[in-house]
Order: C-alpha cells, then sequence, then structure tokens
C-alpha cells in the first residue's frame, strides 16, 4: 500500500512540475496567416543548387505586426506553405506604419528535376498557387 501512495505522490509530483516549469505559449503575441498576394521565384530554378522564393503582400495596419515564419511541406511534387504573422498584444504605442511581407524569402533545394506546385494557404482557407520547373 505504501508503493502506491508513494508511486501516486511521484505521479503527481511529475505532473505538476511539468505543468508548472514547462514552455508556455507566448501569450504577449496573436499568431495569423498572412495574406500572401504574389511570389517571385527566382529562374532558372535548378536540382541540387539551392534557390529562393520571395513572398509579397500585407501583413498589419502598424508597427505592431510583422512577419512570424514559414511552415512548410514538401508532398511529392507540390509544396504547401503557411505564412505565419503576428502582432503584440502588450504594446500600447505602435508606430504608424503599414508592414507587408516586402519579399522575405524562402528557400528549397530540391533534387529532382520536374515540374512543382507551390501552394500558399491563405486566411480564408484557399491556395495561391504558382508552378514552376526545377531543370
Amino acid at each position: 500500500m505504501k508503493i502506491i501512495r508513494y508511486l501516486l505522490i511521484a505521479g503527481l509530483l511529475i505532473y505538476f512540475s511539468g505543468h508548472f516549469f514547462s514552455c508556455q505559449k507566448d501569450e504577449d503575441y496573436r499568431y495569423f496567416l498572412v495574406q500572401v498576394d504574389s511570389v517571385y521565384i527566382s529562374e532558372p530554378v535548378r536540382a541540387n543548387q539551392s534557390f529562393e522564393v520571395e513572398f509579397f503582400g500585407y501583413i498589419g495596419h502598424n508597427g505592431c505586426y510583422s512577419f512570424h515564419e514559414f511552415i512548410w511541406e514538401k508532398q511529392g511534387q507540390n509544396i504547401f506553405v503557411e505564412t505565419w504573422g503576428k502582432v503584440s498584444l502588450k504594446s500600447t504605442i505602435c508606430s504608424d506604419a503599414l508592414v507587408y511581407l516586402n519579399g522575405v524569402k524562402l528557400k528549397f533545394l530540391f533534387e529532382q528535376p520536374g515540374s512543382y506546385k507551390l501552394s500558399i494557404k491563405q486566411p480564408d482557407g484557399t491556395f495561391l498557387e504558382q508552378q514552376f520547373q526545377v531543370e
């Protein structure tokens, strides 16, 4: 019986220490998908050589908005990209400036030549798509 009680106490200690000392969500920001208006792919794209895709679009209406990160996944010949922005929830003073992606770059390298499709997820659930060739 003592062993069960010790195991129960040890389990509760592990649970609560993990709960209180684990990484918490960053509550200073709200994260959102950015509306991407267009992309630019530097050509020619060659197999086994890295290349960059530049992203353009509107992020937010003041300096509390900024680009956060890209999340992407390659499935066969399709590349799915999410472009994430963030807005500060703690800032009381934000610069009076429109914030854009302004060509933020994402670097890729493909080993096989062929036709690929870049699909960028938009906030409304649709995709901005662009075909490109890898030589």
